[in-house]
């Protein structure tokens, strides 16, 4: 071959390149992610002889061939997700941070498109929708005048929530509809001085599926305050957006799958694995322990120590608006029990389901 066609073979060879490097683009900031417990040692669920009821079966077969390390966190499945025990929270999508913030718009233009689709999915099978919006302002938020001597003209300054003032607006592709939850507050976190984990407890809420902008920040200390608070909290990545894609994906690498799993608005489209649609809640009255339960996934106490008599009496008063709350020693989450007295049953079927 003469030298010249052997330039040209070598030119248009493909380039290799090392297997470092192609990992790297695989998995940016990977250094960041959280790979071993830090305070106590991780083993498979199989060497905790479980194999009676089929959980350690189950897990072992989510390991893959790289997990043979005991030292690997072993990571649960996001799915599937009951709609009915299920809510999908929707942070700070408002102009401020979308129309009009460019530095948000540039790198992630499929966010309303994902966006957008979360929430029909989530709206059809009927889980519960909150929005939350910042209100900043000095006479409420304390953290303010840090926050504006640290970053001088480049903040943002008061955000003010006020539905009833002219250029109060919501983005077209995320508008909340009647019957859904909306909140305000005056911190990052939408669990900081809100009523939010007062209404996941009184809807009978497990799973917390966040979303919104900006990730790295409100996105990022919402899904702290869910997680912190006892909930299983869930970021849809490809419904969040920030300023720049290394600052979303420094994001998730430092914090997903270490307190909250990552799902993207496709996973929850499955109809196998993603989220499931809500069904009826049902109440009975349990005759081995004499507790009134909600026989839908997961089953709560409602009620401790009814008689069958005083079942049947509550049930023939449906139309009572008695609002007490009754909290079973049964119900082992933390703080959240959501525990409603016989005589206010139709609030609780009520609340479950999307409004």
């Amino acid at each position: 071959m003469a030298p010249k066609e052997e330039q040209e073979a070598f030119e248009s060879k493909p380039k290799q390149t090392s297997s470092k490097s192609q990992a790297k683009e695989r998995q940016p900031y990977d250094e960041l992610k959280i790979k071993d417990g830090p305070i106590y040692k991780w083993t498979k669920l199989k060497d905790l002889n479980n194999d009676n009821n089929g959980l350690s079966r189950r897990f072992d077969s989510m390991l893959s061939e790289d997990d043979s390390n005991e030292t690997t966190p072993m990571c649960c499945r996001p799915s599937p997700l009951p709609a009915e025990s299920t809510a999908l929270l929707i942070v700070d999508v408002q102009p401020e941070y979308w129309s009009n913030c460019p530095a948000v718009r540039k790198d992630f233009p499929e966010f309303p498109k994902n966006l957008q689709k979360t929430i029909e999915i989530c709206r059809k099978r009927r889980a519960k929708i909150i929005w939350v919006r910042a209100d900043y302002r000095h006479k409420h938020s304390p953290w303010l005048t840090q926050f504006e001597r640290i970053r001088g003209p480049r903040n943002l300054g008061e955000v003010p929530c006020d539905p009833s003032s002219p250029e109060f607006t919501w983005e077209e592709f995320a508008t909340p509809e009647g019957g859904e939850v909306i909140i305000a507050k005056s911190s990052w976190s939408s669990t900081s001085n809100t009523a939010l984990v007062d209404i996941l407890k009184v809807a009978c809420i497990e799973t917390v599926l966040v979303c919104g902008l900006i990730t790295s920040v409100c996105v990022q200390h919402s899904a702290f305050g869910i997680f912190e608070a006892g909930y299983r909290a869930l970021l849809v990545t490809d419904a969040c957006a920030d300023r720049g894609k290394a600052r979303h994906e420094a994001a998730l690498a430092l914090y997903g799958d270490y307190m909250y799993e990552l799902v993207t608005s496709e996973d929850l489209e499955s109809k196998t694995t993603g989220l499931i649609p809500a069904e009826p809640v049902w109440l009975v009255l349990d005759q081995k322990t004499n507790m009134v339960r909600a026989n839908s996934f997961p089953k709560h106490v409602i009620a401790p120590s009814m008689s069958a008599s005083s079942v049947s009496t509550a049930s023939s008063n449906a139309n009572s608006t008695s609002t007490s709350c009754a909290v079973s020693d049964s119900d082992t989450r933390p703080n959240h029990g959501a525990t409603h007295a016989v005589g206010s049953m139709v609030p609780f079927l009520m609340i479950p389901g999307q409004q």
